[in-house]
């Protein structure tokens, strides 16, 4: 059993749990610190935290202006907008994923233990409230982020990262494509190094093309090392669920991503293996996949996912509207658990009767205790 008090919170740090999971929230930014789930005698923690998050040392001085989040990125964070901020000034991601955040409620009740905070600043006039939920036996963390009032129009996202000191073994549900952005993430070789071909769009995502013609499988991490890119995936019309696994074969354990197709469309895989090489990078940011379910066109930023563009154009959304009189919630999932030796890749996720039922290549079916309702609502 993992206790709350089983750890004390750094400043500005609080910790929420329940029976085989522990969540620790950076505050300060709203990150998710620290995810941790135990069933059995298997602990698994798949999550990353930058190497430089918790280094006081003068050789990690930051270049002014860099943006808050980059400063203790870690876990999972919300974004609003994702991408640039470039109709109302904040730091890139907007203020969700680098502002203070304050705890509105606190409560463990018969079962689990919720967290509820408020952002200290409002986005286009929307008040945010963060809703965290865990509870017993679950391996998952149930996140709602809830836009309170406010007017316009706003991308969205969740920017999760799992660390791959190794390899590993990406599925997802169906997709109808996979593309690049119009320009590379590093394109000065002076600064950084990508390998994707940009802009490129292929259906196929085990052959994509690479900017020297050869192609990478974008199903399998690492692509290589040295490089950093981005694709975004777009979900087959008609999922009922969204879901992104990533296996970690050499850790023996899996971490998992799902959503509400109809309101986060957009799964978008970041591959980070050491390819930018300014502060606060400095080619040492390695071993990292992003998982980003959203509703935005690509990391194009607010601007354009808010007017007409290919993607809303083929009635995909790519921005929610916010309720000057009422509210908008955005729900998401992450979970992770460990798995038996020589699991393999999986090969599809059902949801019934409160139980996430997963199944490997090899046959082998994985029930996990499971809110089938929390991404209806």
């Amino acid at each position: 059993m993992i206790q709350t008090d089983e750890i004390v919170p750094r400043s500005s740090y609080i910790v929420l749990g329940a029976n085989g999971i522990k969540i620790e929230v950076d505050l300060d930014i709203g990150h998710i610190a620290s995810f941790t789930v135990r069933i059995g005698d298997q602990n698994t923690a798949p999550f990353h935290r930058v190497s430089w998050a918790d280094d006081t040392s003068s050789s990690n001085d930051f270049d002014f202006g860099t943006a808050p989040h980059l400063e203790r990125m870690s876990g999972d964070f919300f974004c609003a907008p994702f991408a640039a901020s470039d109709i109302e000034a904040a730091p890139p991601h907007g203020w969700p994923a680098n502002g203070r955040w304050s705890v509105f409620g606190n409560k463990a009740f018969k079962g689990g233990h919720r967290l509820t905070c408020i952002l200290e600043r409002t986005v286009l006039g929307a008040t945010i409230y963060k809703e965290l939920t865990v509870r017993d036996g679950h391996p998952f963390l149930y996140q709602r982020h809830t836009l309170k009032g406010g007017n316009g129009k706003i991308p969205v996202a969740n920017h999760a990262m799992v660390f791959l000191p190794s390899t590993g073994l990406i599925t997802t549900s169906p997709k109808s494509y996979a593309e690049t952005p119009a320009a590379p993430l590093e394109a000065d070789p002076r600064r950084g190094n990508s390998i994707l071909k940009y802009p490129a769009t292929l259906s196929d995502l085990t052959t994509f093309p690479k900017n020297d013609d050869n192609f990478a499988n974008l199903m399998e991490y690492p692509l290589t090392n040295g490089h950093e890119d981005f694709v975004m995936l777009v979900e087959k019309a008609g999922a009922q669920l969204g879901w992104t696994t990533v296996d970690r074969p050499d850790q023996q354990d899996l971490a998992l991503f799902l959503k509400n197709p109809s309101q986060l469309p957009i799964t978008m895989l970041w591959y980070s293996n050491g390819g930018r090489f300014y502060p606060p990078w400095n080619s040492r940011h390695r071993g990292v996949l992003g998982v980003e379910d959203g509703c935005t066109y690509s990391l194009n930023g607010h601007a354009a996912s808010i007017l007409e563009n290919p993607l809303s154009a083929s009635g995909v959304p790519t921005a929610i509207e916010l309720v000057p009189n009422g509210s908008v919630e955005v729900r998401n999932i992450i979970g992770a658990v460990p798995v038996p030796l020589g699991w393999g890749r999986v090969k599809d996720i059902v949801t019934e009767n409160g139980f996430l039922s997963i199944t490997s290549a090899t046959g082998t079916v994985l029930n996990l205790s499971f809110d089938t309702d929390f991404l209806k609502s």
